[in-house]
């Protein structure tokens, strides 16, 4: 899964590289958590690509208040790539709202005897996480946009890591992925896939990333560097 990750790229630089207009003044942020506001690029009425800040944390049109009281404790943070097109809760949203969330890295936590510690992964500059929208209806009866991030098998350079990573969109694909035709969405299963090997790179970090009270780039430094 992913539970939580940072984006250090200024606007200047989402703008730049996903082609969109995006006029938020926003600070970096090193721990990014479920229900938190977080920045998504989709295609609006007009098609166009346009930057919006949604919830984290998936909630389908048709929810009533027993599964939004369940959501409340329990958000889909994440989506299964592998049956995405076929459950319920996402399908509609996998043919018609698909969207990139800008990200630099994420976190995963890795089992060492019975403890767990944190890992941050990341590649060479921002990347789009591969993830699906919903404008749907709070537990305060308001209207609101949410989002998940789909996840895959984790490939050969994470599987020791975790048994599940982040799908990541490439930048040539990103057109492909936003626009395509809910009547051809075979077209997409390439981009629905784990990254190639060796397109991440990670090291162990400080424990202090796990409360979401904590933010700062001391969160994504090397333990060693850290502590000696």
């Amino acid at each position: 899964m992913c539970g939580r990750y940072y984006l250090n790229s200024t606007p200047v630089e989402l703008a730049e590289k996903f082609l969109v207009d995006v006029r938020d003044n926003f600070p970096p942020r090193y721990n990014i958590a479920p229900t938190q506001p977080i920045a998504v690029i989709h295609m609006n009425e007009r098609r166009a690509r346009q930057y919006s800040l949604m919830r984290w944390g998936f909630i389908p049109s048709w929810a009533k208040p027993d599964y939004l009281k369940r959501l409340a404790s329990k958000p889909l943070i994440n989506a299964r790539g592998e049956t995405v097109s076929e459950k319920p809760t996402f399908r509609s949203a996998f043919k018609r709202r698909r969207c990139l969330i800008p990200a630099d890295g994420f976190f995963e936590w890795r089992a060492q005897g019975a403890a767990k510690s944190p890992y941050r992964i990341y590649r060479d500059g921002v990347f789009g996480f591969a993830g699906v929208w919903e404008t749907a209806v709070d537990p305060d009866g308001g209207e609101i946009d949410t989002v998940a991030i789909l996840t895959v098998a984790a490939g050969k350079t994470l599987h020791e890591l975790h048994h599940r990573e982040p799908v990541v969109v490439d930048g040539a694909n990103y057109e492909r992925w936003l626009t395509a035709d809910e009547r051809d969405l075979a077209q997409l299963e390439d981009i629905v896939s784990p990254a190639a090997d060796g397109a991440w790179q990670f090291h162990e970090v400080s424990r202090d990333v796990g409360s979401v009270r904590n933010d700062g780039p001391g969160l994504i430094e090397p333990l060693r560097d850290l502590f000696g």
